[in-house]
């Protein structure tokens, strides 16, 4: 079972001071394996990418760590894209998706009513603790879009929906990777791959197949039926008024920047701007707008505003020094007096050059990063 995600600041520096590089990096592909279940805070901004590093390596080397610092490098990797391609995420990137039947998600995905033990187990989970391990992701995207031939949008936006550590790069590029349109051939696992890593052994399954029989098989009667799934964004109340022209400067919070270290000791109004309309499309369950608030609520002094920009910022409010930190879908944000906004803190450094996978991205970096010196 995994851990409480609705804790405190001190208790997740306890958990990455507990981490153990070397058990994570043998057995994590193990459903049962070390996992740092750190996937939820560090998407929301609670904690970055660079913290958790700097916080390993006061312990272990770099060398021991770095099948957990590789990880790191792969949030990073799919942040970098998301950078450089903008909104072209959401297509097909890199190839079109082939053997398509449809762009809707499985009712068995939905319901948990695959047959497969594993599988239906883990979207059970999912769906009541907003938690599925990342191989069984995998496993999840390879059925519903390798076998079950959907297209991956639709499936991709239904786990961003559930997940609390659902990342709108990282989902997005995984089930690319995953169905091939980010990569150059599709993931497939059989039953007898989900029985070593999940130690639940069962047979008679539409994954029970030799490998060079799933390209080729016909979509399992348990995956034909399809469904259009309604999402309900259940949004916090606001405890904050618009701005005002009297304020002098407004700290504005992003979902993805729940830091309570960000400009720490400002002074200025500090709040947590939601977007209705930046949800429709992405969704989040109640599960994680309660995750949000709970960690908007470790932020001293943090109102919540919920609402479109001609609601926060009326009339009379241009000249107002609004600071945010970087994201993406934020660019469209007030930015402080020079035009500029924060930049978020990374772990490595921006790539030189386009990216073109993760290798290529990933060994420069590795080659030159300081982390890895002297070990």
């Amino acid at each position: 079972m995994f851990p409480d995600f609705f804790v405190d600041h001190n208790t997740i520096r306890q958990r990455i001071s507990e981490i153990q590089p070397s058990s994570y990096a043998s057995t994590r592909n193990h459903l049962q394996g070390t996992v740092t279940y750190l996937g939820p805070f560090i998407t929301h901004g609670v904690i970055d990418t660079t913290a958790v590093a700097e916080a390993l390596l006061e312990r272990h080397t770099g060398r021991t760590a770095e099948k957990l610092l590789t990880e790191l490098a792969w949030r990073e990797y799919f942040h970098r894209v998301w950078q450089a391609y903008r909104d072209g995420i959401f297509a097909d990137l890199r190839h079109p998706q082939e053997n398509v039947i449809s762009d809707q998600i499985p009712e068995a995905i939905g319901n948990a009513e695959t047959g497969i033990t594993t599988v239906d187990d883990c979207l059970s989970a999912l769906m009541t603790h907003g938690y599925m391990h990342n191989h069984a992701r995998m496993w999840l995207a390879a059925i519903t879009c390798n076998v079950g031939r959907t297209h991956w949008y639709q499936p991709a936006r239904w786990l961003y929906y559930h997940l609390l550590d659902g990342d709108i790069a990282s989902n997005t590029l995984s089930w690319q990777w995953v169905c091939g349109s980010f990569s150059h051939r599709k993931y497939y696992a059989n039953q007898d791959n989900l029985n070593r890593y999940a130690h639940k052994p069962q047979g008679g399954t539409f994954l029970d197949k030799a490998y060079d029989e799933l390209p080729t098989m016909a979509v399992p009667e348990a995956l034909l039926k399809r469904g259009t799934l309604t999402y309900v964004n259940q949004f916090p109340a606001s405890t904050a008024k618009p701005v005002h022209a009297t304020d002098a400067k407004v700290l504005l919070h992003s979902l993805w920047n729940l830091d309570p270290m960000w400009r720490h000791g400002d002074t200025g109004r500090r709040i947590l701007w939601i977007e209705p309309s930046m949800h429709t499309e992405f969704a989040l369950s109640p599960l994680r707008w309660r995750f949000i608030e709970h960690w908007a609520k470790q932020i001293a002094g943090l109102e919540i505003f919920v609402g479109e920009k001609e609601a926060l910022f009326p009339q009379g409010t241009e000249n107002i020094n609004v600071i945010s930190r970087e994201y993406p879908s934020i660019e469209h944000w007030p930015t402080d007096s020079k035009g500029q906004r924060d930049p978020r803190r990374w772990c490595y450094p921006e790539p030189e050059g386009p990216i073109r996978s993760f290798s290529s991205y990933w060994k420069p970096i590795r080659k030159s990063s300081e982390l890895f010196r002297n070990t």
